[in-house]
């Protein structure tokens, strides 16, 4: 079992940096103008609406992976879902690629 599912994360992998490029994009596009480039909630729109500080990681530590992917895409308070723009797999990608490293960065 061991080797097939290796063999499939194998056969996937190509297409991953690939989709993780659009997401960076993605986050660009979406997300950076209320989250802030650097996740901190400190975009244009964040003070405004509210934007949640990614980059904190205590509070990111305590939130469970399932809930921001569901977050991210039905929405949550202020924050549009974006369910019709991204996957659950590409949700999934996103914090872990995205939004996760800045607040492992200032947790070190």
């Amino acid at each position: 079992m061991k080797l097939r599912t290796t063999a499939l994360l194998l056969a996937i992998l190509p297409s991953l940096s690939a989709e993780v490029r659009d997401l960076k994009a993605f986050y660009r596009e979406r997300c950076q103008v209320c989250h802030g480039t650097d996740g901190s909630g400190r975009g244009p729109g964040g003070a405004k609406l509210g934007g949640r500080n990614l980059a904190d990681a205590r509070w990111l530590a305590r939130q469970e992976e399932g809930a921001l992917v569901v977050s991210i895409l039905k929405g949550r308070g202020a924050m549009p879902g974006f369910g019709r723009q991204v996957s659950e797999a590409e949700a999934r990608h996103l914090l872990a690629t995205i939004v996760r490293p800045p607040a492992q960065r200032k947790n070190r």
